[in-house]
């Protein structure tokens, strides 16, 4: 039998904390990104607050966490971001191509590669200092030849910038790059004074090669699913009308927080084989160190969201506690008390999750680590008085698969 939710909210933590820590699909690896929350907070909500057919929407979809936990459990998975980073990497996990299609646009496009015909002199010097003229030169036929609005071709593309940059290990190289300090980029002159301090050589890696390797890990479908969709979008302003009227069942998503992260800039090598600029992205991005500014862009965001959200649906936001100055600042609280309570929100609670501070991307900064705490707060919101549903506990023990799932 269920328990019912509504008198032990603040004890949910203990339902996705009791999952094992690599649970989950393997395709939510696909590529790292900053401030991803796992993989099982959002399945149970998923699993509690929705049925199968009904939609799921993240407005801030990041490396698509959410719109892929729904396409896993038969729901409908939608992402936005202004990030075009998030926005290929969320098409990646809605839009799945066989593996049958993607080993046969692989197989196409070895066999139309011809090194001579490919020129890298003109490539900047931050990227030259990363990758052997041979890998180099794969890359960027295959960054001239796929099609990010082509759903076999995005899937390439996401799976190609997971493994830009990654850590060496003793069995041989999981990127294409140097050994980079981290799984994501560090500044370029950082990266280069690492790149002499260590002697580190360029590897002759075959890209066509790594990315079969890769693929045979990803556990994908025999038949393409296409379970939901992502788009580029700011998500202060209104929301594309065909998703105004499917009125997803669940919103859950993780805004920014106050000025912690540049997305861009600790991706620049992700964006330049997008063909976009650290600079130019993270001018697109809310990043604020003001509480006022930020309070202002959860008001829009809240009120767009509002006009979304099925009216027996709920909206569930995932904010950090912020650290200003000597004290950490609740911010989920802020932004309860000065803006969805005036927009006529019902709160269910706001549910306080300790994060092990091992697991936190900002550990690598140690005593310098930003603005970022080991607390997240879960905003539990609805836009009417509803009773929660009572709890079920999830049967971690069961593994999602696309064979389970109907396109």
């Amino acid at each position: 039998m269920g328990v019912s939710a509504s008198y032990q909210i603040q004890d949910l933590p203990l339902q996705w904390r009791s999952a094992p820590r690599r649970w989950g699909h393997p395709l939510h690896s696909l590529c790292s990104y900053f401030a991803m929350f796992p993989p099982q907070l959002a399945h149970f909500f998923i699993d509690w607050l929705t049925q199968p057919g009904e939609s799921v929407y993240d407005p801030f979809s990041g490396r698509g966490t959410v719109a892929l936990e729904a396409v896993l459990q038969g729901r409908r998975g939608y992402g936005s971001d202004a990030n075009p980073l998030a926005v290929v990497l969320s098409h990646a996990k809605t839009r799945v191509p066989s593996k049958r299609a993607l080993l046969k646009r692989l197989a196409d496009l070895e066999d139309g590669y011809s090194p001579r015909t490919v020129s890298i002199a003109n490539e900047p010097a931050n990227i030259t200092m990363l990758y052997s003229d041979k890998t180099l030169r794969q890359l960027v036929w295959l960054r001239e030849q796929l099609d990010r609005t082509n759903d076999t071709d995005c899937f390439w593309i996401a799976t190609i910038l997971g493994m830009l940059h990654a850590n060496h290990n003793k069995l041989g190289p999981r990127g294409f790059s140097i050994s980079m300090p981290n799984t994501f980029a560090m500044a370029p002159g950082y990266v280069a004074k690492y790149i002499k301090e260590h002697g580190l050589v360029r590897p002759e890696v075959d890209v066509f090669a790594m990315l079969r390797t890769r693929l045979e890990r990803l556990e994908l479908p025999t038949a393409k699913r296409e379970g939901g969709k992502s788009w580029v979008h700011d998500a202060t302003t209104a929301a594309p009308a065909w998703l105004v009227q499917r009125r997803p069942k669940l919103i859950f998503t993780s805004p920014p927080y106050l000025q912690v992260i540049k997305y861009g800039k600790y991706n620049w090598v992700r964006l330049w084989f997008l063909g976009e600029t650290s600079s130019d992205v993270d001018k697109r991005l809310m990043a604020s160190a003001s509480l006022t500014r930020y309070l202002d862009f959860m008001k829009s965001v809240a009120a767009n969201l509002k006009q979304v959200v099925a009216e027996d649906g709920y909206v569930c936001f995932v904010i950090g506690d912020v650290r200003r100055g000597d004290d950490d600042l609740n911010l989920a609280q802020a932004v309860w008390d000065e803006v969805l309570q005036d927009q006529g929100w019902h709160l269910h609670g706001i549910i306080a999750d300790e994060i092990p501070q091992d697991r936190k991307v900002s550990r690598i900064w140690k005593n310098n680590s930003g603005r970022a705490t080991k607390v997240d707060r879960l905003l539990l919101l609805s836009p009417t008085p509803q009773k929660l549903p009572d709890v079920v506990p999830p049967a971690w023990e069961q593994k999602l698969s696309f064979a389970n799932t109907r396109s």
